[in-house]
């Protein structure tokens, strides 16, 4: 078993790289033969995950009646969104423009807002309907796997790319005559795909769908995502 004395590892958005610092084997690759491997290891993965997407749209006289309506509207959401314990990570946002005529003078104002949560697809599948302002309406839905689904599938995927990039040092070896091998520059590359993926809703426009309702009823189609981990680098070989 080779023993690492040295290794740097850094992460970044939900990857993580691990090299062998070359320095640490210089000397013994210098004098040996190499060659460069490369092993892969992907599955698909379940969405577990969901993120629903609102927006709210109002034109007025002026900026302060618009974004009084967009405001109450949020506030009327998020109140009842939050009394939900399925749903987590609201977040929304207004932003307001005037509107000019072919003077270009200000004609009207307008504003908008954006809503958006995240929940288990399952938790979303046994609620069926979700209390939202009149008036809001579902942009899109960005299904994704969960933290805990990826963290599963990138330790079984890099015991599996691991192995395999051994087996094909250990053949490398043995095909060219040599007693074993030694480990160069090794880099880890988790690649994860898991990123959400957009569904855009039908008209589900709570204006028009909840005249005599209080709460709005989302379909699901979460689909899959691709995990994958790579392993790279060089293998010096034993005489």
């Amino acid at each position: 078993m080779l023993n690492l004395r040295k290794c740097k590892t850094a992460m970044m958005l939900g990857a993580f790289l691990f090299t062998i610092s070359p320095q640490v084997f210089a000397d013994v690759c210098e004098k040996l033969p190499a060659v460069n491997l490369n092993a892969i290891s992907a599955e698909e993965v379940n969405n577990d995950m969901v993120r629903l997407n609102w927006q709210i749209q109002v034109q007025g006289n002026s900026a302060n009646e618009v974004m009084g309506i967009v405001n109450r509207a949020l506030d009327e959401s998020i109140g009842n969104l939050g009394k939900n314990r399925e749903i987590s990570k609201i977040r929304n946002n207004i932003q307001t423009y005037p509107q000019y005529g072919k003077d270009r003078s200000i004609q009207a104002w307008q504003a908008m807002g954006s809503l958006s949560f995240e929940m288990k697809v399952q938790a979303l599948r046994d609620q069926g309907a979700l209390k939202v302002a009149k008036g809001l309406a579902l942009s899109n839905l960005e299904y994704f796997p969960s933290e805990g689904t990826v963290e599963t599938g990138r330790a079984k995927l890099l015991q599996q790319a691991m192995k395999e990039f051994q087996d094909k040092a250990g053949l490398v070896a043995s095909g060219f005559g040599k007693s074993g091998y030694t480990l160069g520059e090794i880099t880890v590359n988790d690649e994860n795909t898991g990123r959400p993926r957009p569904v855009f809703a039908r008209a589900y426009s709570a204006m028009a769908d909840m005249a005599s309702k209080s709460a709005v009823e989302v379909g699901t189609a979460p689909g899959s995502s691709q995990l994958s981990v790579s392993v790279n680098g060089r293998v010096c070989l034993k005489p």
